[in-house]
């Protein structure tokens, strides 16, 4: 099991941790998300597996007890994806609270121009992976079949 530290809405460690899927009952857990973009403004956008519910998203994942949002997002890159990457590779867009739950999530920008063919997806998270365009994205995201909280952060700082 999966042990999370909870942070206050500014992002402070609070000293509480939680198992991961536990009810937060004070605080917030961390999330790490990055969009990808290659030079032609489009964004990798992956399916997640049917265990996943078969939605469309970005890659990300829970920042671990112990962890920084950049030691987790360079982590989950790796793991869902097969990327490697350095800190200086990514670009920090910002630390958002979650409207809907008691959640911060650190949201990253990786521009590169990435091979579909190169990549490494971890199946029991990632079915597919797809470089799309806004417009695209934006239908996804209308029609319910992107992860609201992906979907939320894409609108908000890319559309």
């Amino acid at each position: 099991m999966e042990i999370l530290d909870l942070y206050s809405d500014d992002g402070v460690l609070i000293g509480k941790t939680i198992e991961r899927g536990s009810k937060v009952e004070c605080g917030n857990v961390m999330l790490s998300i990055v969009f990808i973009r290659n030079s032609e403004g489009k964004f990798l956008i992956q399916k997640t597996s049917e265990e996943k519910d078969s939605c469309y998203t970005s890659t990300g994942g829970h920042v671990v007890h112990g962890e920084d949002g950049l030691t987790t997002i360079i982590r989950e890159l790796e793991e869902e994806l097969g990327v490697i990457c350095v800190p200086h590779d990514l670009i920090k867009i910002d630390l958002v609270k979650n409207p809907k739950r008691p959640c911060l999530i650190n949201l990253f920008l990786l521009e590169k121009d990435l091979k579909i063919e190169d990549l490494i997806l971890q199946k029991e998270e990632v079915s597919s992976v797809e470089w799309m365009d806004k417009d695209k994205i934006l239908k996804l995201i209308d029609n319910g079949s992107f992860l609201e909280s992906h979907g939320y952060l894409f609108k908000k700082y890319f559309a």
